[in-house]
Parts: structure tokens; sequence; C-alpha cells
């Protein structure tokens, strides 16, 4: 039986139901089977290069053979699948707008994993930090992470009206910092190795579930 990209065996997690577990691995083995009948197929999901998207589809891509074409946004990911110029999307769960995929008449579910993301954390500028007086902090985010901050953010920063900047991802909220666009940046592990950015504040990565989706 084909397996998920990552399988922990912990006795004190009780199995999946019979049908629940043999329909899960039924879906396993229809998507491993379609790749290896097709070497090269194409998954798209989220860039730039860094993004816990772009990892986890490498993650996929060098046990299977398949090939990562890698979008601005989501919204271009879906576009790619429904006009065909991709085989599959992976998209995470915690996309705000995962619905958009789940309910669209050409496409279908084929395939849900669980897989840990990098380090998470709040970042500065490697040569300066927010401004202390107190005032208004422009932090770049997602909007699916900005509960970070809210989580990490040390006591001098946590009473600070917060004015958002709209990132696409984290690494682009990276770019927004490293740019002078924000004072801090919510962003994971690459992104603050890839701009030269430094921890304010991190946490362990997450396990979320990740989503395969093809078309109809």
């Amino acid at each position: 039986m084909a397996t998920p990209p990552e399988t922990v065996a912990d006795e004190r997690v009780p199995a999946l139901p019979g049908p629940l577990a043999e329909a899960y691995g039924r879906r396993w083995r229809s998507v491993v089977d379609g790749w290896a009948s097709r070497p090269g197929t194409t998954l798209a999901t989220l860039g730039p290069p860094g993004t816990s998207s772009h990892l986890t589809a490498v993650f996929l891509a060098e046990r299977h053979g398949l090939r990562v074409e890698l979008s601005d946004t989501f919204d271009a990911v879906l576009a790619a699948l429904v006009d065909r110029r991709v085989d599959q999307a992976l998209v995470p769960s915690a996309y705000q707008g995962l619905t958009r995929f789940h309910w669209h008449r050409d496409l279908r579910l084929e395939a849900y994993f669980a897989q840990a993301t990098p380090e998470y954390g709040i970042a500065a500028h490697p040569d300066r930090g927010p401004d202390q007086s107190g005032g208004q902090l422009a932090v770049a985010a997602l909007w699916e992470v900005r509960r970070i901050f809210t989580d990490l953010a040390p006591p001098g920063l946590r009473d600070r009206e917060v004015r958002w900047v709209d990132a696409d991802s984290t690494q682009h909220a990276a770019e927004i910092l490293a740019a002078g666009g924000a004072d801090l940046a919510v962003t994971n592990a690459p992104g603050v190795d890839g701009h030269g950015l430094r921890w304010v504040a991190r946490r362990p990565g997450a396990e979320i579930v990740w989503t395969l989706f093809g078309r109809r």
C-alpha cells in the first residue's frame, strides 16, 4: 500500500477507524500510482522558494519525480489548475481561501496529509530594531499567521498598536522587512536566512494538514 509522505508510529495515538483508514489509503494509492505512471507531473503551489508550501512540494517532488511550479498567490495556483497549465495543486489547510478549491465545480480533493512547517516567528532587520518611542508598529505578515505576532511578541512590543502590511507569503513578508517597508515581519526560518534578518522571537514549526487538488 502506498503510504502518505510521512508516517509516524505512536502507540498513544489510536488507529483510524477501518473505513477512514481504507479511504485514506485508497486516495494515496491512487495519487502515487498516478505519479508513477506520469513522470514529471506538475505540482503547483505558493512561492517564492522558501515558503512552507514550496518546502512541502519539494518534499513530495524528490520522492515521486514531480515538477514543482511556484505562483505568487494561491489565486494564481487555482487559475493554473483550472486552466490545465498544471496537473495538481498543493494547498495548506491553514490558507483562508481553501474553500475556493473545495467548492470549485471543476476540481476535486485527491489526497491530504500532515507535514510540519519550518520554524516561524517575529523577525527584525539586522541593523535596526523597531522604533522604541512606543508608537505604531508596521508588521509585514500573511493574514493566516498574524496570530503568531500576538502569541510571541515580547513585553516591549506586546502592547504597541500594530499596522499590518499585507504579504503574499512568508518570503514576501521577509522581503518587505528587508527593503524597509515594515518594522517587523512574521516569517519562517528560510525567510530569515534568505534575507539576512534576525529573530526577535520564534517558535517550532506546526504540523498542519496539506491538501492535494486535481481536476475532475
